[in-house]
């Protein structure tokens, strides 16, 4: 149970932890060359095309995580520490209040698909 809560907590982290960049990328003392370090690595994270197709085994995955774990990595470095600061601040607020939200809307979601799993299992046992 409390390895299920660290992935937990680690995923938070690691969402948390994206949108401090993003917050960062929007600050105006962070330099040109940083935010461009910023955009492209995370282009590169959701454009389609690649360097290597996904399809070449292992070395189509790994140039991905190559490239943007070395450019988010070295955008840390090179953001200024009191920016950085700032943006985690209030990333974690923003983000502890969303986390509600999404709960709510989450367990919204599962019980109106649990109303019409029920009503399609009535339905589908009805007597003819």
């Amino acid at each position: 149970m409390t390895q299920l809560y660290t992935l937990k907590q680690k995923a938070h982290s690691f969402h948390t932890d994206i949108y401090a960049l993003y917050l960062a990328y929007r600050d105006s003392r962070v330099r040109w060359y940083v935010r461009v370090l910023l955009a492209v690595s995370i282009a590169y994270a959701v454009s389609p095309i690649d360097l290597l197709p996904d399809l070449v085994p292992v070395f189509g995955y790994l140039d991905d995580v190559v490239i943007v774990a070395l450019g988010l990595s070295v955008s840390y470095r090179l953001l200024p520490r009191a920016v950085l600061q700032e943006a985690r601040l209030q990333a974690y607020e923003e983000m502890g209040q969303s986390v509600l939200a999404i709960k709510a809307i989450s367990y919204a979601w599962v019980l109106l698909l649990t109303l019409f799993g029920i009503l399609f299992y009535k339905f589908l046992h009805l007597p003819y």
